[in-house]
Protein backbone atom coordinates (compact mmCIF):
# COMPACT_ATOMS: atom_id res chain seq x y z
CA UNK A 1 0.00 0.00 0.00
CA UNK A 2 1.20 3.46 -0.87
CA UNK A 3 0.11 6.89 0.57
CA UNK A 4 -1.54 8.23 -2.55
CA UNK A 5 -5.46 8.61 -3.07
CA UNK A 6 -7.30 6.90 -6.24
CA UNK A 7 -5.88 9.82 -9.37
CA UNK A 8 -8.50 9.88 -12.10
CA UNK A 9 -6.07 9.92 -15.66
CA UNK A 10 -7.48 11.24 -18.81
CA UNK A 11 -5.33 9.94 -21.59
CA UNK A 12 -4.64 12.07 -24.55
CA UNK A 13 -4.22 8.95 -27.48
CA UNK A 14 -6.84 6.19 -28.10
CA UNK A 15 -5.13 4.20 -30.87
CA UNK A 16 -1.85 4.32 -31.12
CA UNK A 17 0.70 1.88 -29.47
CA UNK A 18 1.77 3.85 -26.82
CA UNK A 19 -1.48 4.51 -26.01
CA UNK A 20 -1.51 0.77 -25.49
CA UNK A 21 1.30 0.81 -23.54
CA UNK A 22 -0.26 3.54 -21.14
CA UNK A 23 -3.29 1.73 -20.69
CA UNK A 24 -1.40 -1.52 -19.67
CA UNK A 25 0.75 0.43 -17.20
CA UNK A 26 -1.77 1.88 -15.38
CA UNK A 27 -4.19 -1.07 -15.12
CA UNK A 28 -2.14 -2.64 -13.03
CA UNK A 29 -2.06 0.42 -10.81
CA UNK A 30 -4.93 0.32 -8.04
CA UNK A 31 -4.60 3.67 -7.34
CA UNK A 32 -4.84 4.70 -11.43
CA UNK A 33 -7.65 5.29 -12.75
CA UNK A 34 -8.57 5.98 -16.87
CA UNK A 35 -11.34 7.92 -17.08
CA UNK A 36 -11.37 8.60 -20.77
CA UNK A 37 -9.57 8.96 -23.88
CA UNK A 38 -9.77 11.29 -26.40
CA UNK A 39 -7.89 11.51 -30.29
CA UNK A 40 -7.66 15.69 -30.26
CA UNK A 41 -8.37 18.60 -28.26
CA UNK A 42 -11.94 19.15 -28.53
CA UNK A 43 -12.43 15.32 -27.35
CA UNK A 44 -9.95 16.42 -24.18
CA UNK A 45 -11.86 19.69 -23.63
CA UNK A 46 -15.15 17.41 -23.66
CA UNK A 47 -14.18 14.98 -21.48
CA UNK A 48 -12.08 17.02 -18.96
CA UNK A 49 -15.89 19.02 -18.41
CA UNK A 50 -17.73 15.52 -18.00
CA UNK A 51 -15.27 13.29 -16.09
CA UNK A 52 -13.02 16.38 -14.38
CA UNK A 53 -9.44 14.20 -14.37
CA UNK A 54 -6.86 15.01 -11.87
CA UNK A 55 -4.27 14.99 -15.31
CA UNK A 56 -4.01 14.42 -18.73
CA UNK A 57 -1.09 12.28 -20.23
CA UNK A 58 -0.20 13.89 -23.69
CA UNK A 59 1.82 12.07 -26.52
CA UNK A 60 3.87 15.66 -27.59
CA UNK A 61 4.29 13.17 -31.13
CA UNK A 62 0.73 12.65 -31.82
CA UNK A 63 -0.48 14.33 -34.60
CA UNK A 64 -3.68 16.19 -33.10
CA UNK A 65 -1.50 17.35 -30.29
CA UNK A 66 2.08 18.36 -31.51
CA UNK A 67 2.85 21.73 -30.03
CA UNK A 68 2.19 24.12 -29.18
CA UNK A 69 -1.15 24.95 -30.46
CA UNK A 70 -3.12 22.08 -29.58
CA UNK A 71 -1.14 22.47 -25.81
CA UNK A 72 -2.19 26.35 -25.63
CA UNK A 73 -5.68 25.31 -26.35
CA UNK A 74 -6.29 22.93 -23.98
CA UNK A 75 -3.75 25.22 -21.37
CA UNK A 76 -6.90 27.83 -21.88
CA UNK A 77 -9.69 26.00 -22.08
CA UNK A 78 -9.22 23.61 -19.58
CA UNK A 79 -6.71 25.94 -16.99
CA UNK A 80 -6.88 23.15 -14.23
CA UNK A 81 -5.87 20.42 -16.18
CA UNK A 82 -2.45 19.28 -15.84
CA UNK A 83 -0.34 17.88 -18.44
CA UNK A 84 2.09 15.51 -18.25
CA UNK A 85 4.04 14.97 -21.10
CA UNK A 86 5.61 12.06 -23.37
CA UNK A 87 8.24 13.22 -25.29
CA UNK A 88 11.22 11.12 -27.53
CA UNK A 89 14.78 11.30 -26.70
CA UNK A 90 16.64 13.79 -28.20
CA UNK A 91 13.67 15.20 -29.77
CA UNK A 92 12.32 17.38 -26.72
CA UNK A 93 12.70 21.41 -27.02
CA UNK A 94 12.44 22.76 -23.39
CA UNK A 95 10.53 26.10 -24.88
CA UNK A 96 7.57 23.58 -25.37
CA UNK A 97 6.72 23.46 -21.70
CA UNK A 98 6.12 27.10 -21.93
CA UNK A 99 3.11 27.24 -23.72
CA UNK A 100 1.93 26.26 -20.40
CA UNK A 101 -0.34 23.79 -18.51
CA UNK A 102 2.75 20.92 -18.74
CA UNK A 103 4.21 20.68 -15.68
CA UNK A 104 6.40 17.16 -16.21
CA UNK A 105 7.57 15.29 -18.87
CA UNK A 106 8.60 11.33 -19.25
CA UNK A 107 10.87 10.09 -22.01
CA UNK A 108 9.46 7.28 -24.03
CA UNK A 109 12.30 4.96 -23.25
CA UNK A 110 12.12 4.85 -19.89
CA UNK A 111 10.49 2.10 -17.86
CA UNK A 112 7.03 1.96 -17.00
CA UNK A 113 7.11 2.27 -13.41
CA UNK A 114 8.61 6.02 -14.43
CA UNK A 115 5.38 6.71 -15.55
CA UNK A 116 3.62 6.00 -12.57
CA UNK A 117 5.90 7.70 -10.55
CA UNK A 118 5.20 10.79 -12.49
CA UNK A 119 1.90 10.80 -13.02
CA UNK A 120 1.42 10.29 -9.06
CA UNK A 121 3.94 13.27 -8.17
CA UNK A 122 2.24 15.16 -10.37
CA UNK A 123 -1.06 14.85 -9.40
CA UNK A 124 0.19 15.50 -5.84
CA UNK A 125 0.91 19.08 -7.30
CA UNK A 126 4.38 18.90 -7.92
CA UNK A 127 6.66 19.05 -11.05
CA UNK A 128 8.26 16.17 -12.45
CA UNK A 129 10.80 16.05 -15.53
CA UNK A 130 12.97 12.87 -16.59
CA UNK A 131 16.66 12.90 -15.37
CA UNK A 132 17.89 13.28 -19.08
CA UNK A 133 16.21 16.39 -19.26
CA UNK A 134 17.31 17.52 -15.88
CA UNK A 135 20.80 17.75 -17.36
CA UNK A 136 19.79 20.37 -18.91
CA UNK A 137 19.97 21.87 -15.70
CA UNK A 138 23.28 22.66 -15.55
CA UNK A 139 25.58 25.25 -13.12
CA UNK A 140 25.05 28.57 -14.22
CA UNK A 141 28.32 30.69 -15.11
CA UNK A 142 29.07 32.92 -12.25
CA UNK A 143 28.97 36.39 -14.66
CA UNK A 144 25.73 34.85 -16.25
CA UNK A 145 22.56 36.83 -16.12
CA UNK A 146 18.90 35.86 -16.82
CA UNK A 147 16.59 38.13 -18.84
CA UNK A 148 15.84 40.22 -16.81
CA UNK A 149 19.59 40.88 -16.15
CA UNK A 150 19.19 39.54 -12.26
CA UNK A 151 22.10 37.38 -10.47
CA UNK A 152 22.54 33.99 -12.09
CA UNK A 153 21.76 31.05 -9.33
CA UNK A 154 24.20 30.23 -6.40
CA UNK A 155 25.14 26.70 -6.41
CA UNK A 156 22.31 25.80 -3.54
CA UNK A 157 19.99 27.42 -5.44
CA UNK A 158 20.82 25.44 -8.20
CA UNK A 159 20.55 22.24 -6.45
CA UNK A 160 17.22 22.94 -4.66
CA UNK A 161 15.75 23.70 -7.95
CA UNK A 162 16.90 20.18 -9.09
CA UNK A 163 15.09 18.80 -6.61
CA UNK A 164 12.06 20.65 -6.98
CA UNK A 165 12.30 19.45 -11.16
CA UNK A 166 12.32 15.88 -9.15
CA UNK A 167 9.08 16.57 -7.44
CA UNK A 168 10.64 16.94 -3.89
CA UNK A 169 8.67 18.93 -1.50
CA UNK A 170 9.97 21.38 0.89
CA UNK A 171 9.72 18.79 3.83
CA UNK A 172 12.14 16.17 1.64
CA UNK A 173 14.31 18.83 0.33
CA UNK A 174 15.23 20.20 3.52
CA UNK A 175 15.79 16.97 5.18
CA UNK A 176 18.46 16.04 2.01
CA UNK A 177 19.94 18.99 2.81
CA UNK A 178 20.09 19.52 6.77
CA UNK A 179 18.25 22.98 6.08
CA UNK A 180 15.67 24.35 8.22
CA UNK A 181 11.97 24.08 6.37
CA UNK A 182 12.16 28.29 6.65
CA UNK A 183 15.63 28.69 4.99
CA UNK A 184 14.23 25.86 2.28
CA UNK A 185 10.98 28.40 1.42
CA UNK A 186 13.70 31.11 1.44
CA UNK A 187 16.01 29.58 -0.96
CA UNK A 188 12.92 28.57 -3.31
CA UNK A 189 11.71 32.55 -2.70
CA UNK A 190 14.85 33.90 -3.89
CA UNK A 191 15.22 31.36 -6.71
CA UNK A 192 11.55 32.76 -8.01
CA UNK A 193 12.79 36.16 -7.81
CA UNK A 194 16.03 35.72 -9.77
CA UNK A 195 14.00 34.17 -12.39
CA UNK A 196 11.39 36.35 -12.23
CA UNK A 197 8.67 32.99 -12.10
CA UNK A 198 5.60 32.58 -9.90
CA UNK A 199 6.03 28.55 -9.56
CA UNK A 200 7.66 25.31 -9.39
CA UNK A 201 7.07 24.33 -13.15
CA UNK A 202 7.81 28.04 -14.40
CA UNK A 203 11.73 27.59 -12.51
CA UNK A 204 11.98 24.25 -13.70
CA UNK A 205 11.27 25.86 -17.52
CA UNK A 206 13.00 28.95 -17.32
CA UNK A 207 16.33 26.72 -16.19
CA UNK A 208 16.00 24.21 -18.55
CA UNK A 209 15.89 26.77 -21.26
CA UNK A 210 18.77 28.60 -20.17
CA UNK A 211 21.13 25.79 -19.36
CA UNK A 212 24.56 25.71 -21.32
CA UNK A 213 24.39 22.88 -23.57
CA UNK A 214 28.20 22.35 -23.52
CA UNK A 215 28.28 21.76 -19.76
CA UNK A 216 27.54 17.81 -18.44
CA UNK A 217 27.64 18.96 -14.78
CA UNK A 218 24.65 17.79 -13.03
CA UNK A 219 23.65 19.08 -9.57
CA UNK A 220 21.82 15.62 -8.36
CA UNK A 221 20.57 14.78 -5.23
CA UNK A 222 21.62 12.00 -3.57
Amino acid sequence: MHMYNTIRVLVADRDSLMGVAIRATLIAEKDLIIVGEANNPDKVQELERKLQPDLLIIDLDSPNFTPPEPILYLHKSCPNLKMLALANCGEFYPSILRVGGIVGCVLKSEKPQTLVSAIRTVAKGNTWYSQSLLEELVAQEENELNQDGKAALTEREQQVLSMIAQGWDNIRIACELNLGHQTVRNYISRIYAKLAVSSRAEAVVWAMEHSQKSSRKVLEPR
